[in-house]
């Protein structure tokens, strides 16, 4: 899949829903509250170039991975898109998430395939961005509960320390004893 001139975005402050139409009359709507996301006005504009690298350099790392449904990787490039460009600054929440023993023993770049262990749960994740002091992930699972009152939806996007990553590739059944609660 691959980026077009004519895909658009699409605002309609009314209904205060960001779309992505693509061609063929396919739209895509982002799944994240306007709260999310920074102010919004009625728009009507093409893709930039720099909206079609992040798409498709998102979307190139996923497909990768061969772990992925196609549906999967073309929803979260989408979505990594739309969150690059419109989603709002976020604080860590660390806290939320089990300090891994042993980080993933391979370059944490854009697109990465993690996991990250709520103590609730354990979901694959891929890194949307990272600065060296705190990593963006963009959850991959149906939902990844957080606590017994938050969980995250598929696509959310939650920034974390990097010292809650865990390698995708390892053994998802690991001993109690190899994580320890942040």
């Amino acid at each position: 899949m691959h980026a077009t001139q004519q895909w658009r975005w699409v605002y309609d402050p009314d209904q205060q829903q960001l779309q992505i139409e693509l061609e063929q009359g396919l739209v895509h709507t982002a799944p994240y509250k306007a709260s999310r996301l920074v102010p919004l006005h009625a728009l009507n504009a093409t893709f930039s170039t720099e909206d079609a690298a992040n798409f498709q350099s998102f979307f190139d790392a996923l497909d990768e991975h061969h772990r992925l449904s196609p549906q999967t990787i073309l929803e979260a490039a989408l979505n990594h898109t739309i969150y690059q460009k419109f989603g709002r600054p976020q604080m860590p929440q660390s806290w939320y998430f089990q300090t891994a023993d042993v980080t993933p023993n391979y370059p944490l770049t854009v697109g990465t395939l993690v996991r990250l262990n709520s103590g609730l749960a354990d979901v694959l994740c891929a890194i949307c961005t990272t600065d060296g002091e705190f990593v963006e992930c963009m959850v991959l699972a149906d939902k990844f509960p957080l606590s017994d009152i938050k969980t995250l939806s598929q696509y959310d996007v939650i920034k974390v320390m990097p010292n809650r990553l865990q390698s995708a590739f390892a053994d998802t059944h690991q001993q109690p004893d190899n994580l320890r609660q942040a």
